[in-house]
């Protein structure tokens, strides 16, 4: 799924000089544009020159910026959309996105910052502090936007009111093109300016936990991206299933959460990714183990089918919003010697990816 495609559907790229704390006013004139699907019309509205875009995206060419403020004035109605930024774009499918959603004015989840892997916005799986704030909107006024960016961390204004802390921006930190959003509703743009940093030494990340400390999954083999149809009615991983499979070892967040969409691309024939634990267990026993998951799952402990599950969007009522925690649990019945947990995750949108924690690790290790 390409940028166009998720709840974020048009972005402008603003163009950077090199002078390092100048602040730039970026001009609102078309032959500076490129155009996606729309034509912007040029306007007053409310006191102030604006961009008015119904939907799509513009874009101007040769945007560079890492660290720095970027800031605009943005006006949108309630209806349901999702306008904002993308910052360190390193292409049309990997960046960092900024965006509110009008619909949810007041609501805990009325903003977002997410992290966009292969296409795949993210948001299912990171909420909550560090990831979205509630705040109220002026519609069809104008709201002034602010994101500062240093390192691996942001803040997120509206209206001068620190909205977003980010402890972590997800991407790599790199140079990149920055966007504002139609979010799929009309959207005036005005005021548009930035401000690079001067150069900063390059951040650390935040350690992720040892395999299995304090029960915390961080160590997953991730497989190639296959058709979930293969296991529908599938009851028992049969070897020539089984062949079929490639495996990588990846680490997950510090959270514990693995985005499989930093890994598979997705597809209508490769929607489903197998993460895999191997476990060695010194004794016949029952291990407690707590999960989350987006958007489907199916369990296999050594070849055999335990538990199917489903947290897609709006799957249980219409404010359901599919994100991932440790909400779910089973009861592995582990034999001694090595046992293989499966945990067959397909998507659907708004994350792609699993967690896990054992109540406990006496008695076992994680291969």
């Amino acid at each position: 799924m390409k940028i166009s495609q998720v709840p974020v559907t048009g972005f402008l790229l603003i163009l950077f000089s090199d002078i390092s704390g100048q602040t730039v006013k970026v001009p609102l004139t078309l032959d500076r544009w490129d155009t996606i699907g729309v034509s912007p019309i040029v306007e007053s509205y409310r006191g102030k020159e604006c961009f008015l875009l119904q939907s799509g995206a513009i874009m101007l060419k040769d945007a560079n910026f890492r660290d720095g403020t970027i800031e605009a004035d943005i006006s949108f109605s309630q209806q349901r959309s999702f306008p904002g930024f993308a910052v360190r774009i390193k292409d049309s499918s990997s960046f960092e996105n900024f965006y509110v959603r009008p619909h949810q004015s007041g609501n805990p989840d009325a903003t977002q910052y997410t992290p966009v892997f292969n296409g795949q916005a993210g948001w299912q799986l990171y909420y909550g502090d560090g990831y979205g704030g509630a705040v109220r909107f002026k519609f069809n006024e104008w709201n002034h936007v602010k994101i500062d960016l240093h390192g691996l961390q942001a803040e997120f204004y509206i209206n001068d009111t620190p909205i977003i802390r980010v402890k972590e921006l997800l991407n790599d930190w790199i140079p990149g093109k920055i966007g504002i959003l139609t979010g799929g509703a009309p959207l005036r743009v005005a005021n548009v300016q930035y401000t690079i940093n001067t150069v900063q030494p390059a951040p650390s990340r935040m350690p992720v936990p040892a395999n299995g400390a304090g029960g915390l999954v961080t160590q997953w083999h991730v497989s190639n991206g296959v058709n979930r149809r293969m296991f529908e009615k599938q009851y028992e991983l049969t070897p020539e299933i089984k062949k079929k499979f490639t495996w990588t070892i990846r680490s997950s967040e510090p959270s514990g959460t693995i985005n499989l969409a930093r890994f598979s691309e997705l597809a209508d024939t490769a929607n489903a990714v197998v993460a895999r634990l191997v476990i060695e267990s010194s004794v016949d026993q029952t291990k407690e183990l707590s999960f989350g998951f987006s958007d489907f799952v199916t369990v296999y402990l050594n070849d055999h089918a335990l538990y199917y599950g489903a947290d897609n969007f709006m799957s249980r009522d219409y404010r359901f919003l599919g994100t991932i925690g440790f909400f779910d649990k089973l009861f592995l019945p582990l034999k001694k010697g090595t046992n293989e947990l499966w945990f067959v995750i397909s998507e659907n949108f708004g994350g792609w990816g699993v967690k896990a924690k054992f109540a406990d690790v006496d008695n076992i290790s994680l291969k």
